[in-house]
């Protein structure tokens, strides 16, 4: 028997419907953003503003990391807490070159277990990331890395390649007090930056080799999740990964509302799940993932082979298409440039600054609530005249199905009566 999600996702996909699906995410979610007042004042501050990769992904100031040692505490990072799933995540920006040493101090203050990276260093030619660990002898590199700013040492104890993935076991050495941690790092380098992985499969593999690491569980620090903003591949993950623990706990695929869970996450972190391919892809693992979890089936050897083998597919000599759009980075240098004007209703509660009173809130959450019935109004009206427009298609080729008979009856009576006048005519003619 089918489950909601999967009927869910088989609508959008037959009336092609995941994009209104998607933008009506991002309208809402930049509602509930300007009611809840939900402010990036100290992602902006003039000392701040060249910590940012991105002009247009910022932390929430309530929700943002605050670093604890030294006189700065800022670091483009938002805590994630998904109660349902008993899920603690924190989502960063890939680490720039010199907040590389407070990503680090992050690390260690948050007690985390696992770091999750989602990108590769350079992609289509474009650095998204800083190289924050060292490489080790095997690419002609330091095992050791050291960050003088934060008293902290780096140093590459084991590197293990899985295809599509790679593990890595970091030591982090407080300096200062000789103290050591191991942390791991896995680090999936065939997910393009805007897209998807070729295979549900392939991600989930992953995925499952993050949670067997005990990186995801409650009784460490939170799980470090970035890419390179921190919002579209980074939601991805944390939304399948947080709604498959919920599928796992009640047995079931019913009654999971993953809209409310992706409105609930943009609280805390803007922007989740960037494209309306990757709500899609969230979807489809969501599906695969739950099928496997309620059958309790185990990784066979055909499933990793098989994802390898479309993964393979993805040389990381080939470059991604190219991406959409999207706000070129930050020149980092100690006078950052001015932010460009910003038209329209943002993602971010930038537009609300200056509507202070009471009032104005409640006159928004009244315009919320009836945009949001407008919108659920139009979207079914869409599905409904979609529907109609293939039964009514459906209905034509019936149509024509039943005349074709009759018109090939009525074109050979045709050349009958056609035949039998002109054979007439010139029967008579030779007569006369």
């Amino acid at each position: 028997m089918e489950s909601e999600i999967e009927k869910e996702s088989q609508q959008y996909d037959k009336f092609g419907i995941w994009p209104a699906i998607y933008q009506e995410i991002k309208v809402e979610a930049a509602e509930i953003a300007f009611e809840e007042e939900l402010s990036t004042k100290e992602a902006k501050q003039p000392t701040n503003k060249n910590r940012n990769r991105y002009r247009d992904v910022y932390p929430y100031d309530h929700s943002r990391v605050k670093l604890q040692k030294g006189e700065e505490d800022y670091i483009n990072a938002c805590y994630l807490p998904v109660p349902e799933a008993n899920r603690n995540y924190i989502l960063a920006q890939g680490p720039l070159e010199h907040t590389s040493g407070h990503f680090w101090q992050m690390v260690w203050e948050q007690k985390s277990k696992a770091v999750v990276m989602l990108n590769k260093v350079i992609e289509s030619g474009s650095r998204k990331c800083h190289q924050y660990w060292p490489l080790g002898e095997n690419y002609g590199d330091d095992e050791e890395m050291v960050y003088e700013d934060v008293q902290l040492k780096i140093t590459l104890l084991e590197e293990r390649s899985c295809n599509y993935y790679i593990v890595r076991t970091l030591e982090i050495e407080d300096m200062q007090t000789n103290e050591t941690r191991e942390i791991l790092h896995f680090n999936y380098v065939t997910w393009p930056d805007f897209g998807v992985p070729t295979s549900p499969t392939a991600f989930l593999n992953f995925l499952m080799a993050v949670r067997e690491s005990g990186g995801l569980e409650p009784d460490s620090g939170p799980c470090i999740v970035h890419c390179s903003a921190g919002i579209g591949r980074s939601g991805t993950f944390c939304l399948v990964d947080s709604v498959l623990v919920i599928i796992e706990n009640q047995d079931h695929m019913n009654g999971i509302d993953i809209r409310k869970i992706v409105l609930d996450m943009r609280y805390y972190r803007m922007g989740l799940i960037q494209t309306a391919d990757q709500l899609r892809f969230s979807y489809l693992a969501i599906i695969e993932g739950g099928r496997r979890l309620l059958n309790k089936e185990q990784i066979s050897t055909m499933d990793v082979l098989s994802s390898y083998l479309e993964e393979e597919k993805s040389s990381d000599d080939e470059a991604p298409p190219k991406p959409p759009t999207r706000v070129e980075s930050l020149p980092h240098r100690n006078e950052p440039p001015p932010l460009p004007p910003r038209t329209g209703f943002q993602n971010s509660v930038d537009t609300m600054e200056g509507l202070n009173s009471k009032e104005s809130v409640s006159g928004t959450s009244e315009l919320r609530r009836r945009n949001r019935e407008d919108r659920k109004k139009k979207t079914e009206e869409q599905v409904r005249k979609m529907k109609d427009k293939l039964r009514d298609s459906e209905l034509s080729k019936k149509r024509k199905s039943y005349l074709k008979p009759v018109a090939i009856g009525l074109t050979g009576l045709t050349l009958l009566i056609g035949g039998f006048l002109i054979y007439t005519f010139y029967l008579g003619h030779d007569k006369g």
